[in-house]
């Protein structure tokens, strides 16, 4: 009988040191481990049970698949496949952000269940690094605005770097704040990649998120995911 590759969860025995141990409720066969004795079931008809499932689910959202896109090709309802994107979302750590760094802050236009509901998402990335700091998704207002603006502050940013966008005036400190030419390219190029990687996020194109949660999710594992699932 063909046995899924697999290997312990708790002390990554092989599959050669399992042996049968019994049934469970539904007559699905359990195996027993031969060193630390944990119970596991190696066989599943649902691909959803599949141990690998989430790697691949990680896998397939950060090459742009849509939602229903992966479905088919993992076999698996949509209904589960977003609930295994919320769950692994909810288990990544953001990382936390190191004090007196330089940032570029920008926003950028996504629609959220039709095309007359314009949101933003509002992030900033490291000047050096080029990674994430934060982001945050609502109206193009100051409490949106704001949101990521108050993450830079508390980890006591250098300088902040944005557009001309009149609203940052007020919500980034002066000492802090410049507008230069050109010092808000590496953003730019950062919402030219989203908008290529991320099928939601195209311009001209039928596929936009019908949940704000979901955007969220899908954000998370893209910009800080490793692969650790």
């Amino acid at each position: 009988m063909k046995v899924d590759d697999y290997s312990c969860s708790k002390c990554v025995a092989e599959i050669s040191e399992f042996i049968k141990y019994g049934k469970t409720c539904k007559g699905k066969q359990r195996y027993q481990c031969k060193r630390c004795k944990a119970t596991s079931v190696l066989h599943f008809k649902y691909n959803a049970y599949k141990r690998n499932i989430n790697h691949k689910i990680i896998l397939f959202t950060k090459e742009g698949l849509g939602i229903r896109s992966i479905a088919r090709v993992l076999k698996i309802s949509t209904t589960t496949l977003l609930k295994r994107i919320i769950e692994i979302a909810d288990k990544i750590k953001i990382p936390a952000l190191k004090f007196h760094q330089s940032y570029e802050l920008d926003e950028m236009r996504i629609f959220i269940r039709k095309k007359t509901n314009p949101v933003w998402i509002v992030y900033a990335i490291n000047k050096t690094t080029k990674q994430i700091a934060g982001f945050y998704i609502g109206n193009r207002n100051n409490k949106t605005l704001n949101a990521v603006v108050k993450t830079l502050v508390n980890s006591k940013a250098e300088k902040i770097y944005t557009d001309k966008l009149r609203n940052y005036k007020y919500l980034v400190p002066k000492e802090i704040h410049f507008t230069k030419k050109y010092a808000t390219n590496g953003i730019e190029r950062k919402n030219l990649n989203l908008r290529t990687h991320l099928k939601r996020l195209n311009r001209k194109t039928i596929c936009f998120s019908r949940s704000s949660v979901i955007l969220s999710s899908v954000l998370k594992i893209y910009f800080w995911n490793c692969n650790s699932f």
